[in-house]
């Protein structure tokens, strides 16, 4: 939602997981057109985001901490904003040993990593402005401590 002087809020509604897609977007359309009479602002977005618990608690297979986050930055073209995507508990196979990055850079030719930047870019994925992602092109290491 946007006022008039541009500042944005968020109204958050939660969808049971067994709900598809097309029924959550059906769903929060319809409760936005019931919102906005509520309000002064107006619907600029409306995202719907996924986050699934599994039934069973799951343990990491490797002593990796969490805080030991990579940093993926994206291009969405030359006159749009970068994006970054952050992805906790890195594994060591993927940091680069080579200079100048050993140590804290992410090696873009690791496979798993162009699987990575793969996937991303055929999922659609965009920066917050709608841009699609393009190409990953510098990672590193960033700790969440």
């Amino acid at each position: 939602m946007q006022d008039e002087t541009g500042s944005t809020a968020a109204v958050t509604l939660h969808a049971p997981s067994s709900a598809t897609y097309a029924e959550i977007d059906a769903s929060a359309t319809a409760l936005a057109s019931i919102l906005l009479p509520l309000t002064g602002a107006v619907l600029v977005r409306q995202r719907i985001k996924y986050v699934a618990v599994p039934d069973s608690p799951v343990s990491a297979d490797n002593d990796t901490a969490i805080v030991r986050t990579g940093l993926f930055f994206f291009s969405t073209g030359t006159t749009t904003s970068d994006t970054g995507i952050m992805v906790p508990a890195v594994k060591d196979a993927i940091i680069s040993t080579t200079e100048p990055t050993a140590g804290v850079g992410i090696d873009l030719t690791n496979s798993d990593v162009i699987a990575f930047e793969d996937a991303v870019i055929a999922s659609g994925v965009t920066n917050p402005f709608g841009d699609a992602i393009e190409a990953l092109f510098v990672a590193y290491l960033q700790s969440r401590v």
